[in-house]
């Protein structure tokens, strides 16, 4: 088989496509998984803590790996019990009354955000990682199938 050279990365990714050949692999979500866990580490560094199941609650979501080969789902884990606090601190609450007028309390009165700042603070980093380890991937999946990358 002749080698064909392309220069970018979409030509590369299409290349590959039209040769029947998928990028969306285990390999692939390992980059990203890599890559986006420096947003899980500010988050947890910024999540209010009192038990440190809220903070301990950030990081991937992985009931949907097997679909999800070219994303990284992050957030609040079930499995942590004070887990659904967490869209309380993020975007505060309200104080809250019973019918009967009884005051229930409030959560949190101001918002104190940990998910979006920290999506916000890495999300330029976390970008340029991702797109080494594709640039990688493809240089790889390129050389296996005789295509000249770059």
């Amino acid at each position: 088989m002749a080698e064909t050279n392309i220069t970018g990365m979409a030509e590369v990714i299409n290349s590959l496509q039209a040769m029947g050949k998928n990028i969306k692999t285990p390999k692939l979500q390992k980059v990203i998984r890599q890559s986006s866990q420096r947003i899980i580490n500010t988050a947890r560094s910024l999540a209010p803590v009192n038990t440190g199941d809220l903070r301990d609650s950030i990081g991937f979501i992985t009931s949907k790996d097997s679909t999800n080969l070219d994303k990284a789902l992050i957030g609040l884990r079930r499995e942590y019990y004070h887990a659904y606090l967490g869209v309380m601190f993020e975007f505060g609450t309200a104080e809250r009354f019973q019918k009967n007028g009884r005051h229930t309390g409030v959560i949190s009165k101001s918002a104190h955000p940990f998910m979006r700042p920290a999506l916000d603070q890495n999300a330029n980093a976390v970008t340029e990682e991702i797109l080494k380890g594709v640039d990688g991937i493809l240089a790889d999946l390129a050389k296996k199938n005789n295509l000249i990358y770059k």
